[in-house]
């Protein structure tokens, strides 16, 4: 009797146990390998990088006046030119994914090169950085 006791204490435990898993709220869509934002004290842009269908998402999350930028390259073919982005507007968004097809569907495998940097009227890049994140899912 009391081994059954136990027995049961334990089933109900892993009962709920896996009730909890069970119910749990599922993985946003919009979850991001990697991202960056532009390299001053206050980012006024992000970009975000999901491998998975090669999703780039460019942003301007403050109204300051400046506008983000992006360039992509495939560090893994000497650094070949993939494609730019742009997008201005405190909220704003951009994105390139696979499915636009060529030149966003970005090769499995191979290690790109993001850019970011903000301007303000087009003639002098600022707070400018730089990652090389891999295009594995």
């Amino acid at each position: 009797m009391k081994s059954r006791r136990i027995l049961s204490g334990l089933a109900a435990a892993a009962l709920a146990a896996t009730a909890s898993l069970t119910f749990a709220a599922p993985a946003s869509a919009a979850t991001w390998d990697h991202w960056m934002y532009t390299d001053d004290a206050d980012p006024g842009g992000i970009v975000r990088f999901r491998a998975d269908g090669d999703v780039v998402q460019l942003c301007d999350i403050e109204a300051d006046g400046w506008k983000v930028y992006l360039t992509v390259s495939d560090w893994t073919q000497n650094n070949l030119h993939k494609y730019n982005l742009s997008v201005g507007g405190n909220g704003n968004c951009i994105e390139a994914r696979a499915s636009f097809g060529s030149p966003y569907d970005l090769r499995e495998g191979n290690v790109f090169r993001f850019a970011i940097w903000l301007d303000k009227d087009g003639s002098v890049p600022s707070y400018h950085d730089v990652a090389y994140w891999s295009n594995v899912n």
